[in-house]
């Protein structure tokens, strides 16, 4: 724990914390808190003096995973109801507007798990993982409209399922933690991405991706033990 600090603690008695994001906004810091029975929002602008705002309703599920996007919160779970949307633009009250989007168009009503999400904050889509749909390949949605309600914008599903994965500039970074593969995928036209390249990474349960600032590598780890995180010279994607 090298520089770091412990300045307070926050307990939940009866939930399971599965994942955390940050949000800021107007001179306030929160912790978005991925609790078993929905998304807790804790204002910690004080790190000594947490303060719990609200709890978001959501399935009672050990699973959750949270992304931001401009001044909205996307929530994941396992326990079904869809991509779960909250407006978090009228923090610091506990008076929040959410609802969860199950699809539109094709795919209407029919979204309903999903393990995990990116969001490509340069183009504005989110990118779902491991969902009920397409055997859990990359479910894709139009954000740029209207954040609030998504839009279906297409698919990945070329190589199955996706149990995580980074997407930036319409490219997608997508780990195939069954087949142990790494993917790199042009996301331009949503409707028919293309394959740029492969490769196995050493522990072959490729669990997720994550893009240097420098878009020229990206970091991975393995689902297993032991593991260590491997980095990938990307300058070319088709020989990664």
């Amino acid at each position: 724990n090298a520089n770091l600090e412990l300045r307070a603690t926050v307990t939940y008695p009866g939930q399971t914390l599965a994942n955390i994001c940050g949000y800021a906004q107007n001179g306030r810091e929160y912790a978005l808190v991925g609790a078993s029975k929905g998304l807790v929002i804790v204002d910690v602008t004080d790190p000594v003096n947490p303060v719990n705002i609200v709890q978001i309703p959501g399935p009672d599920n050990l699973w959750k995973e949270i992304k931001t996007y401009q001044n909205y919160a996307y929530i994941t779970s396992e326990g079904g109801g869809g991509l779960q949307i909250v407006d978090l633009s009228d923090l610091p009250s506990d008076n929040l507007q959410y609802h969860s989007y199950t699809g539109d168009g094709i795919i209407t009503g029919q979204l309903n798990s999903i393990h995990a999400l990116h969001i490509d904050v340069t183009k504005g889509f989110v990118y779902l993982y491991g969902s009920n749909l397409y055997n859990g390949g990359a479910v894709v949605l139009d954000l740029n409209a209207d954040p609030f309600n998504p839009t279906f914008a297409g698919k990945f599903d070329q190589l199955g399922y996706i149990h995580d994965g980074f997407a930036d500039n319409d490219t997608l970074y997508a780990g195939h933690i069954y087949t142990g593969l790494l993917s790199i995928v042009d996301m331009t036209d949503k409707s028919a991405p293309e394959l740029l390249g492969t490769v196995q990474t050493p522990g072959k349960f490729t669990h997720n991706a994550w893009l240097t600032d420098d878009h020229k590598h990206i970091l991975t780890t393995d689902e297993t033990t032991p593991s260590f995180l491997t980095s990938y010279d990307i300058s070319d994607p088709t020989d990664i």
